[in-house]
């Protein structure tokens, strides 16, 4: 059974202040890039362990989409996929806070 993805605030901010610059430069390739970011994102409600587990956060996921790093969580309980947060892989690494209650 396929998981479904739920994108927190957090994240939908990171993607619109990761593309509005790339945006304003070139908006078709822009549109390009994050049609397939989330076209590679899709795959998470198939394949929900794709990406590799982060090691001081063992809850937490790491999809690269170059050079887009994609952070997430597994709710196997729940068949759910939260998109916790996107940065550049040329970024200092976030502080991700644990989600309770989602489980």
């Amino acid at each position: 059974m396929d998981y479904r993805l739920l994108y927190t605030q957090r994240s939908l901010n990171d993607l619109a202040d990761l593309f509005r610059p790339a945006a304003e430069d070139d908006a078709a390739a822009a549109s390009r890039f994050g049609k397939g970011l989330l076209d590679h994102l899709e795959l998470l409600a198939r394949f929900p362990r794709m990406g590799a587990v982060i090691r001081k956060r063992p809850r937490v996921r790491k999809l690269i989409h170059s050079p887009i790093l994609v952070y997430y969580q597994v709710h196997e309980k729940r068949l759910l996929i939260e998109i916790l947060h996107f940065r550049h892989g040329a970024r200092k690494a976030p502080k991700l806070e644990p989600r309770s209650g989602l489980d």
